[in-house]
């Protein structure tokens, strides 16, 4: 177990270097801004005012659209095609 948690702390302060050692940049900043995106939808809806509704609804499918344009952006970059 203390190396699981070792290993964990390794990898993320390996992420803040530029080398190859750590975990993936691109991840943990997705998993903060998805982690960010749930605690602030499960701080709205213990409000209990769900008059905003389409107005959260069009920023979720917005944050999607944008996260499946940056992978879409990343593959293309990589593999050297064009549009």
């Amino acid at each position: 177990m203390k190396q699981i948690f070792k290993d964990l702390y390794e990898g993320v302060l390996g992420s803040l270097d530029t080398t190859d050692k750590g975990f993936s940049a691109r991840k943990l900043t997705g998993f903060a801004v998805c982690f960010t995106v749930i605690a602030a939808h499960v701080k709205w809806l213990t409000l209990g005012d769900l008059s905003n509704l389409e107005n959260v609804l069009l920023i979720d499918y917005g944050f999607i659209a944008a996260l499946f344009g940056m992978t879409t952006y990343s593959t293309i970059k990589a593999n050297g095609t064009k549009p």
